[in-house]
């Protein structure tokens, strides 16, 4: 029953691999096809919205310089241009009025918010200072009235290179901030003095935590420079202009180095938030917003759409000439142009109506890949179905004649074909090597008159297990050592090229006699023939279902190995065996996992294959109990430590003198003693 359950389920195996192996390409062909053609959708869709898109952009781009919203850039860009320029130009009024030093009036009393420097860092004569301060008399009246005639001015003063400073308003707060004379150490005070010419400051925070914007004039007498008028400008009147701008506009101030000075007061949405998004245009990953920055910080004026990840934005400005400023107001491109929007909607009609007709063959062609798809299986799974009957039978012809092998019955005849062919040929040579051998044992046993005939047949099986010659691995030395003894139990070895890699086997099987030979031979045959003999660890759970089946009561401890030279690893498996162990060129070992449950013993094993690095100058060993329980005289058994200190102080010989060691200690050790077990020995070393 166990044996046509495990046959039902390789034909159902089989179908099943028949059956993918036939769908996937369709499948793959199938799904290729249908996404080529959701793709070309897609693509018809984005090609006709994008030429919306473009046409919504050329729409925009070729508005003229008059539109709406061009015009109010242009119209708020002059009104702050003529702000500044109104400032500057009060500020220039009072440095002319400094710089005509003595043909001003005089005070009958200094003007009030006069400091002077103190006596130990002034470099003036008291005399010379004193007329400093009478020829800013006139100016400081003039900077009091016009203080108080613009809002905007918070502070106004006037500074001298002898140390003489006149603030308005006159507090003592304003007076004690710009104490001890920290005017001179400001960078406007050193930058007026080399341009010769008006300059404003970079916009900052007051006292107040308000923005404000410092305009600096150099005052000249006789082309001497002697000070600096200058004025403290709040923003704040600007701002709240900008804020006052109706309509979906985001207005902004952008400074000649590309920086935003004040963005949009309401937060942006959509589009325009990314293009808010870094506080410098000139630094933008978005290459229309850094050619907007390159426009603006020139000083031109003009509208540009900047093309954005989700929508496009429009955006009209103007310089402000004074400070080196631009205006600029940003636009959602959707806001802009209503026939556009129509345009973009008559489009979308288009690209639909367009991409109804591809949908449909979508569907047609999935409804024809379903069809071709129930054919193909039908068809694939009624030959599956006969290939797996064949194969059945071809399988079960196999099994029953290992079982009849396994019984001593030698004359079977295996008929197979296909993939299957091979395990065939070798079950028959195998079932007519052993009958040829059998009778001529039975012959040799019929000179002797007939005794002994037992044990020359097992010692002949003993003697075939041998493998007629060892592979040889690139950069790997293996020798192998194999003593049968004189007692009916088995030791098994097997060392054989599997696909460029070594494998190698080592058994021994719990019984004597016939049957224990028989199991040998059967699974030296099982494990070379299996179609999972590059999988240590499947190849040895198969063997231990064939031994359930036809080896009741007889068990096989097992190791199981394969080496690949290539990437210098060892996959192996253990199943009840004496555990390998490697020696490292430091001297150092490593016992490879080992003990468990021997094959036989459970009707199913899961075991689990382990794979280590195999390092240049290690040498592993692998060993029967023959020669680690091996005597002497006094009954005391050779060890496994002796042979491990063995190869530990051989380790730098070659694999050949390794074994020639190793057997010599053995002989000098056991003398006569009579071999209780067989004796095998392999020495692997990697060069």
């Amino acid at each position: 029953m166990v044996r046509m359950a495990g046959m039902d389920s390789l034909s159902l195996k089989l179908l099943m691999i028949l059956v993918a192996f036939a769908m996937v390409p369709m499948l793959a062909i199938g799904i290729l096809s249908l996404s080529e053609m959701n793709k070309a959708s897609l693509d018809v869709q984005n090609n006709i919205s994008s030429l919306s898109t473009s046409l919504n952009r050329s729409a925009l781009t070729v508005a003229p310089d008059d539109a709406d919203q061009m015009q109010l850039a242009i119209a708020k860009a002059g009104q702050y241009n003529e702000f500044f320029a109104r400032i500057a130009s009060e500020n220039e009024l009072i440095a002319s009025y400094a710089s005509m030093g003595d043909q001003n009036d005089s005070c009958s009393t200094p003007p009030p918010g006069i400091w002077i420097a103190p006596s130990s860092s002034n470099q003036s004569a008291s005399g010379e200072r004193d007329a400093t301060i009478r020829s800013l008399c006139a100016p400081a009246k003039i900077m009091q009235n016009l203080l108080r005639a613009e809002p905007s001015l918070s502070l106004s003063y006037i500074g001298t290179e002898d140390g003489v400073l006149v603030t308005w308003p006159y507090d003592n707060a304003t007076l004690s901030n710009a104490a001890p004379f920290g005017y001179k150490d400001m960078p406007y005070y050193s930058l007026a003095k080399a341009q010769k010419k008006t300059i404003w400051s970079e916009p900052y925070a007051n006292s107040g935590d308000k923005m404000a914007i410092t305009v600096t004039t150099p005052i000249y007498r006789r082309d001497q420079f002697v000070g600096i008028a200058g004025m403290d400008v709040s923003l704040q009147s600007i701002l709240k202009d900008m804020t006052t701008i109706s309509g979906r506009g985001y207005p902004f101030l952008l400074d000649g180095e590309g920086k935003i000075v004040f963005g949009p007061g309401a937060r942006p949405e959509g589009a325009a938030k990314e293009l808010f998004a870094s506080d410098n245009l000139s630094e933008q990953a978005n290459p229309d917003a850094r050619k907007l920055s390159l426009s603006m910080t020139r000083g031109k004026h003009g509208s540009m759409v900047i093309g954005l990840k989700d929508s496009d934005v429009y955006v009209a400005f103007s310089p402000i000439a004074e400070v080196g400023w631009s205006f600029g107001i940003a636009y959602p491109a959707e806001e802009m142009s209503l026939p556009a929007r129509f345009i973009d909607a008559g489009i979308k009609d288009v690209a639909k109506g367009a991409t109804q007709g591809l949908n449909d063959a979508i569907a047609k062609t999935t409804q024809y890949a379903l069809i071709i798809f129930a054919l193909t299986s039908a068809v694939v799974i009624a030959f599956g179905m006969l290939l797996g009957r064949r194969i059945r039978a071809q399988i079960v012809s196999i099994t029953d004649a290992a079982e009849r092998i396994s019984r001593g019955e030698l004359d079977v005849q295996v008929k197979t074909s296909g993939e299957l062919e091979p395990v065939g040929e070798a079950i028959n040579r195998m079932a007519l090597g052993l009958k040829g051998y059998s009778t001529r044992l039975e012959g040799e046993a019929a000179k002797r008159g007939g005794t002994g005939k037992e044990t020359a047949f097992l010692k002949g099986v003993k003697r075939n297990l041998v493998p007629a010659e060892i592979p040889e691995a690139e950069g790997y030395q293996i020798k192998a050592l194999y003593r049968p003894s004189e007692k009916d139990g088995f030791d098994l070895y097997d060392i054989v090229e599997a696909d460029g890699r070594v494998a190698f086997a080592m058994a021994g099987v719990g019984g004597d006699g016939i049957q224990a030979a028989m199991l040998a031979i059967m699974s030296r045959t099982l494990i070379r023939a299996s179609r999972d003999k590059l999988n240590p660890a499947l190849a040895i759970q198969e063997l231990n279902m064939q031994i359930n089946q036809h080896a009741r009561g007889l068990n096989l401890a097992c190791f199981y190995a394969l080496l690949d030279p290539v990437n210098h690893t060892l996959e192996y498996v253990n199943a009840g065996f004496n555990p390998p162990f490697i020696v490292d060129p430091g001297g150092m070992v490593d016992t490879l996992g080992g003990g468990g449950i021997a094959l036989g013993m459970l009707d199913r094993m899961e075991l689990k294959g382990e794979r280590i690095p195999i390092q240049p100058g290690d040498v592993m060993v692998m060993y029967s109990n023959g020669v680690v329980e091996a005597e002497n005289g006094n009954k005391r058994p050779f060890g496994v430590e002796r042979l491990i200190n063995l190869i530990i102080s051989n380790r730098e010989h070659s694999a050949s003198d390794i074994l020639s060691i190793i057997e010599a200690e053995l002989d000098g050790f056991s003398k006569n003693q009579t071999a209780q077990s067989d004796v095998t020995l392999v020495i692997i070393k990697r060069s």
